[in-house]
C-alpha cells in the first residue's frame, strides 16, 4: 500500500516508526517520530518512506532538517540531503553537512563541509562518522577537531569524547595559542582534563617537534604538559632553549643555549 501527502501535512509515523529506533540515530528507543514535507511516499510493504521538500524530522529532542529524506523502516537507515544542506540540532549534538545517513539507528555519517559540535568539542572535516553509544567521532579522510586548550589536525582522526581524549593519525599539526604551542609528529594522543589523567597532556611520536615560548624540543617522542607548559623527550631528543630579548621579553632570532642529544633511553 502507498499513499502520499503534500502541501507541508504533517505526519506521524506511527506504523513504521513508533517501535522503531529514529532517523536520528540520537534519540532514545520508542519515541515518536514525526515528519514534515511537501511530499510522501510510503510503501508500507517495504517499509520506504520518501519525504521531499523542506523536510523536517523532529524526535524527541533532536530536530533535522534537508530537502529529501529516504527511509527503511526495516532497516532503521536514512538518508538525508538536498537544499542548503543537512542540519541536526538538538542537546548532545549539532552538526551540518551537505549529505547524512543514518544507519541502523546507531551511526550518523556526515559527508561535506561537515561541522560537529558536541560539549566543547568541535569537528570540521569532508567526512565525519559518528558512534552513538560509545560516543566516538572520526574523520576518515583528514580534519580537525577544536578542543579547550588548542586545536588538532591529522589525516585521521579518532575523537573519544565521552573519555576526553583523541587521537590524531598522519601530518599531524597541534596549535594553542593559549598555550603558545606549535607541535607536528606522524601521531599524537590528547588527553584533557576529563580522561583520567593527572593532568591535560598530549604524548606526539614520529619525527615529532614542538616548539612552545620560543624553545625547541625534537624527538622521536614527546609529552607536552599542557597546563604547566611543560615538555619532555624521551628516548634521544633533542632541546633548543631560546631566552628573550630582556629589553622586548621576546625570544631572539637565535638561540641563547643549546642542549644537546638527551641519550636516556
Amino acid at each position: 500500500m502507498k499513499f502520499w501527502k503534500s502541501k507541508k501535512m504533517a505526519m506521524a509515523l506511527a506504523l513504521a516508526l513508533v517501535c522503531s529506533s529514529s532517523l536520528l540515530a540520537l534519540a532514545a528507543p520508542g519515541e515518536k517520530t514525526e515528519v514534515t514535507a511537501d511530499t510522501f511516499d510510503y510503501d508500507s510493504a517495504t517499509g520506504m518512506v520518501l519525504a521531499k521538500g523542506g523536510v523536517k524530522v523532529v524526535r524527541g529532542q533532536q530536530t533535522m532538517t534537508g530537502q529529501t529524506v529516504e527511509y527503511n523502516s526495516k532497516t532503521q537507515d536514512a538518508h538525508v540531503s538536498g537544499g542548503n544542506g543537512v542540519q541536526v540540532t538538538g542537546p548532545d549534538l549539532n552538526m551540518t553537512s551537505v549529505e547524512l545517513w543514518s544507519v541502523g539507528g546507531k551511526q550518523l555519517i556526515a559527508q561535506g563541509n561537515v561541522v560537529a559540535v558536541k560539549g566543547d568539542k568541535r569537528l570540521i572535516g569532508p567526512r565525519v562518522e559518528y558512534f552513538q553509544e560509545s560516543e566516538i567521532a572520526i574523520t576518515p579522510q583528514g580534519g580537525t577537531i577544536f578542543m579547550t586548550d588548542g586545536n588538532m589536525t591529522a589525516d585521521h582522526i579518532q575523537a573519544f569524547l565521552k573519555e576526553d581524549r583523541a587521537i590524531g593519525t598522519g601530518n599531524v599539526h597541534i596549535v594553542s595559542e593559549a598555550r603558545k604551542l606549535d607541535a607536528t609528529s606522524d601521531l599524537a594522543t590528547y588527553y584533557g582534563e576529563k580522561s583520567g589523567q593527572d593532568r591535560s597532556k598530549i604524548i606526539m611520536t614520529g619525527n615529532a617537534r614542538a616548539v612552545q615560548d620560543g624553545n625547541v624540543l625534537v624527538g622521536n617522542t614527546l609529552n607536552l604538559y599542557l597546563d604547566d607548559k611543560a615538555m619532555e623527550g624521551t628516548g634521544r631528543a633533542r632541546l633548543v632553549i631560546t631566552n628573550p630579548n630582556p629589553s622586548t621579553g621576546v625570544p631572539q632570532n637565535k638561540p641563547a643555549e643549546e642542549v644537546q642529544d638527551n641519550k636516556d633511553n
